[in-house]
């Protein structure tokens, strides 16, 4: 078992960060590498990881929490030189971010790829660079993932 597991779970972690509001909206995510960097093969992606670790978002995953002061983020750093996988995740307390819907220009929900069930979320913010990640509808390991990942669509659009 891991921390973020249940909803409960991590909702105790946002928590500790002092970031539960009234509607906590909660869901896993991913750095997206473009489509153009992996025409590049290796070389492609190594430019692009190099500037996402420039922005200070080489991360391999984030639990965002969507609630009425924004959206909070923590940093999920691969415990592991191989492959990701949820239960390998440590979570970077130190890294915690959040977004004021003040400094939010835009979110963008658009389909990944034909028949895909993997959505790319495009976070616009003033005055930093934009976050571009996918998230997995469906997360077997995070029952609460759905529901809340559709809530969020629900609000912003698919």
């Amino acid at each position: 078992m891991f921390a973020f597991e249940t909803y409960q779970g991590a909702l105790s972690l946002f928590g500790q960060l002092g970031y539960v509001g009234q509607n906590n909206c909660i869901f896993y995510a991913t750095n997206a590498v473009p489509t153009s960097a992996l025409m590049f093969g290796a070389v492609g992606g190594a430019v692009y990881g190099a500037r996402s670790a420039a922005n200070n978002r080489n991360w391999a995953g984030y639990l965002l929490n969507v609630n009425e002061m924004g959206f909070g983020i923590i940093p999920l750093e691969s415990t592991k030189a191989f492959g990701v996988k949820l239960e390998d995740l440590a979570l970077r307390f130190d890294e915690f971010f959040y977004i004021p819907y003040q400094q939010l220009m835009s979110v963008t929900i658009k389909k990944y790829s034909i028949g895909s069930s993997i959505k790319r979320l495009i976070i616009e913010v003033a005055n930093a660079p934009k976050f571009d990640l996918l998230v997995q509808v469906k997360q077997k390991k995070l029952p609460y993932h759905e529901g809340c990942f559709k809530t969020f669509c629900d609000f912003y659009g698919n």
